[in-house]
């Protein structure tokens, strides 16, 4: 659910778009007035993308209408991010489902007149459906080991960040299996570190040209000043992480902020 700052209908001027727990991607069209009253990104039939579940507002419910072509007929996206996933220059939509996978949603029309299809397919990451664990909650996409191909980062809300590494080329990605980054700590009590809700992004923290992971989480860690007491229970707080990447491509343990 982490808004993007993109320039969704190629008129050149910013707009902001997301995906909320209602499941379905949002748009607020920039202007030279500021943003306009957000609207649903509607497919090339005028029905709201989605995937097979949304609250209707109206009607005060939850209601089923599959778009995945019968892959997942309760599927609820969470998240959306906006790329050109196949280069062909204009934007298509990749859709974060809460029980784990990823679907995409391509533009068959332009970049100013977006034609997104009926149906959302999910990805592959091997030969396999790309599965990230329960609850996804956003997708990132990075150049993460700088091939000069797009990789997906991706936070889970059960406590993990995983890597699929493109290894196809231009226009035409194919992931890899996943490859852990980090994942949460089986001694809670004793450790500082992030147990649920993991939300991600990626970006060069100290200037020194690694790519490194910053973790939004709770935890129910607490370190007292007191010497005596060193760590207690608490109700889950939430804390952002830093992760510094080394040169050797590995991750080293985080802080809090």
């Amino acid at each position: 659910m982490t808004p993007q700052f993109v320039d969704f209908n190629g008129d050149g001027i910013t707009d902001i778009f997301t995906a909320t727990f209602d499941g379905s991607p949002w748009v607020s069209l920039g202007s030279k007035e500021g943003f306009g009253k957000p609207e649903h990104v509607k497919d090339k039939e005028g029905a709201r993308i989605l995937l097979a579940q949304y609250w209707d507002y109206d009607a005060k419910k939850w209601t089923s209408v599959d778009h995945t072509g019968g892959a997942a007929p309760k599927a609820h996206c969470i998240s959306a991010v906006a790329c050109d996933w196949d280069a062909d220059g204009d934007l298509d939509i990749l859709l974060g489902d809460r029980d784990g996978y990823l679907y995409l949603n391509l533009n068959e029309g332009s970049a100013k007149e977006a034609k997104y299809s009926t149906t959302s397919s999910r990805l592959k990451a091997g030969e396999k459906d790309l599965y990230a664990g329960g609850k996804i909650t956003n997708p990132v996409l990075t150049d993460w080991d700088k091939d000069g191909l797009t990789d997906i980062v991706v936070g889970t809300f059960e406590g993990k960040v995983l890597l699929f590494r493109n290894g196809g080329k231009k226009g035409e990605p194919k992931l890899e299996a996943p490859k852990t980054l980090l994942e949460k700590s089986t001694d809670a009590a004793n450790s500082p570190l992030p147990e649920e809700g993991w939300y991600v992004e990626v970006a060069d923290l100290n200037g020194d040209g690694h790519l490194d992971l910053l973790v939004g989480g709770y935890t129910r860690f607490k370190e007292e000043a007191d010497p005596n007491v060193k760590r207690i229970f608490q109700d889950r707080s939430p804390y952002l992480w830093q992760y510094l990447q080394k040169a050797e491509a590995t991750t080293t343990g985080g802080k809090n902020k």
